[in-house]
């Protein structure tokens, strides 16, 4: 047993700098507010419209560095300084602020994008996207619940969301639509006429959405989720600017109608691997970091 330990301490300082993830900078908060002054003029507050304003405040971060610093390909954003941000370019106070906001930082949670080549490796199917990106949102309270969750009251229809303390997707930016694909982490509850429905498979795990801007920034957005194995729906919803959704796309709009028909084209690629931090996060995740003397490690 002696010999044993010996040999375990020998060689536990080099494993565990063989398995040390580089750290990637923190964007700055100013930095945070500047992308994220870019906004269209659609409702801040919402949690309908949280979705095109976080990516497009992300695509512009990745933009600056791509400009300021070209061989980066990760940054990280604490969940304050995207929460303060947000707050601030809103320009409203703590409780006026979107469910999906104040959940996110209440339980702390932090973001990693990777947005270097290894990122898409193949275009199967479809256009070549303008930016790739595998992005992790992670809880930094180690301590915290598993999960999380809010409710949705203007989507359609009203819906319960749920976070594990790991999120991940991959996000595509083409043309004139975006795609977040291979989403793991998130599990939603439809509440209302739907209800009674999904209570005989609880809650269904979101896998892919698409979404779509028109000229005046009405959204239109396809979601697939998994409701059974290897069984899964897909629904269509529009969203008004100031965040109201509605099934379906409503007459009298054919913009609309052909944004949701380029949504339902062909998209397949293959992705390269998470890289390392994103790998050690989910593992975190999953409960699997830990040292070979037990207890849970640091990653």
């Amino acid at each position: 047993m002696r010999v044993w330990l010996l040999a375990l301490a020998a060689t536990w300082p080099a494993a565990a700098a063989a398995q040390a993830c580089k750290q990637p900078p923190r964007v700055p908060r100013h930095v945070i507010a500047e992308a994220m002054r870019a906004h269209g003029p659609y409702s801040l507050t919402s949690t309908t419209t949280a979705m095109v304003f976080g990516s497009q405040a992300l695509l512009a971060i990745v933009r600056q560095r791509q400009r300021e610093a070209p061989g980066a390909t990760q940054f990280l954003i604490d969940h304050e300084d995207w929460f303060k941000a947000h707050q601030e370019t809103a320009g409203v106070d703590y409780a006026s602020m979107s469910p999906s906001a104040r959940t996110a930082y209440e339980n702390r949670q932090d973001v990693l994008v990777d947005y270097g080549p290894e990122v898409l490796q193949e275009v199967k199917e479809g256009a070549v996207p303008r930016t790739a990106l595998d992005v992790t949102l992670f809880s930094s309270d180690t301590t915290g619940p598993s999960e999380f969750g809010y409710k949705d009251t203007l989507s359609v229809p009203k819906m319960e969301v749920y976070n594990t303390r790991v999120v991940r997707f991959r996000m595509l930016e083409y043309d004139s639509l975006l795609l977040y694909d291979q989403v793991s982490g998130v599990s939603v509850k439809p509440l209302g006429f739907l209800s009674a429905v999904f209570a005989l498979v609880g809650r269904p795990d979101l896998k892919e959405t698409r979404l779509a801007v028109a000229k005046d920034y009405w959204q239109v957005m396809q979601g697939r989720v998994n409701v059974m194995l290897g069984i899964s729906k897909s629904g269509t919803a529009t969203i008004e600017p100031e965040g109201r959704g509605h099934e379906g796309v409503p007459r009298g709009r054919p913009d609309l109608a052909a944004l949701a028909k380029r949504l339902a084209q062909p998209l397949e690629v293959r992705y390269g691997p998470p890289s390392c931090l994103a790998q050690r996060l989910a593992r975190r995740a999953t409960g699997e970091c830990r040292n070979p003397m037990g207890g849970t490690g640091s990653c």
